[in-house]
């Protein structure tokens, strides 16, 4: 397995609460993945907050993401516990800054892969993810 890197920076021209809102939200997460997201299970204290799980996708490709730890307004880390294969130890980190016009996405992701799968994956995820953020900025 080797482990591939995505870094992704988007900025905003709104507020960071308005962005932090609309990516924090699972149901809403299908503009930024292209894909339908749902909510399976809410957060132990908000419906969208630490322990919450979003179904990405349908069918067999299908891969859940657990919220792991998320302060309001500042950042959201979460990883894939189901699905996913061939990725392995798959970890995501959104940070929320301010901005001179407005505010700043930088989203991190990282995972391991096989040789050859790998770095196909972290581009299809990179463009993916890019272009979901440019379409909501």
């Amino acid at each position: 397995m080797a482990q591939q890197k995505i870094v992704i920076t988007q900025n905003f021209n709104e507020r960071v609460a308005s962005v932090y809102e609309r990516l924090s939200d699972h149901n809403k997460l299908g503009e930024v993945f292209g894909v339908p997201v749902k909510r399976i299970k809410d957060g132990r204290n908000a419906p969208n907050g630490v322990g919450s799980v979003r179904r990405i996708a349908g069918g067999p490709l299908a891969v859940e993401e657990t919220v792991t730890a998320a302060e309001p307004n500042r950042s959201i880390d979460y990883r894939i516990t189901k699905g996913g294969a061939p990725i392995r130890n798959h970890s995501g980190r959104i940070e929320f800054s301010e901005a001179s016009d407005g505010s700043r996405v930088r989203w991190t992701i990282e995972f391991d892969a096989p040789p050859v799968a790998g770095p196909a994956l972290r581009v299809i995820l990179e463009k993916g993810i890019s272009r979901g953020l440019k379409r909501m900025a």
